[in-house]
């Protein structure tokens, strides 16, 4: 990665970290007023934010931009058809099916969150579970602007 596209990275993390030390509670309390439901979501979170300061205070081994972050398209094969779809993972908020943004917090986002190109998820619907296979991870493809919200921190 550049420089510049690491500085760029960087930035996003820290901003996904003012937003989620300003949000997380209210964000699982309207979304998930089911007590246990909100647990497995923070434990979702924290796990997530461990990443992000992993990266940031630079222990992370390996490349940290080949991990699939909020932010990040994520291409998967499905095991089954062949079907290949990517997908952008994004804030409960900004869902936008016809653009193919998925929440980190669904099923299917969950499962992708932090994976790496090559990896193996097993995805939970209606008609059963079935194997996918993530063949690309690019972050930052919209590095026009931020992806999170200015939370008048830095």
């Amino acid at each position: 990665m550049s420089h510049s596209n690491n500085a760029k990275f960087q930035e996003e993390l820290i901003a996904q970290v003012n937003y989620f030390d300003q949000e997380t509670s209210e964000l699982l309390r309207k979304l998930y007023p089911d007590a246990g439901k909100r647990d497995e979501l923070q434990q979702l979170i924290d796990g997530y934010m461990d990443h992000i300061h992993s990266v940031l205070e630079g222990s992370m081994q390996g490349e940290p931009d080949s991990l699939a972050w909020i932010g990040s398209h994520v291409t998967v094969l499905d095991e089954i058809d062949g079907f290949e779809e990517t997908y952008k993972i994004v804030l409960p908020q900004q869902i936008d099916a016809d653009l193919g943004h998925i929440s980190f917090m669904s099923p299917l986002g969950s499962k992708l969150l932090l994976a790496r190109k090559g990896d193996r998820i097993e995805v939970d619907s209606p008609s059963g579970s079935y194997g996918m296979l993530i063949s690309n991870v690019i972050f930052g493809l919209e590095a026009s602007s931020s992806y999170f919200p200015d939370t008048g921190e830095a």
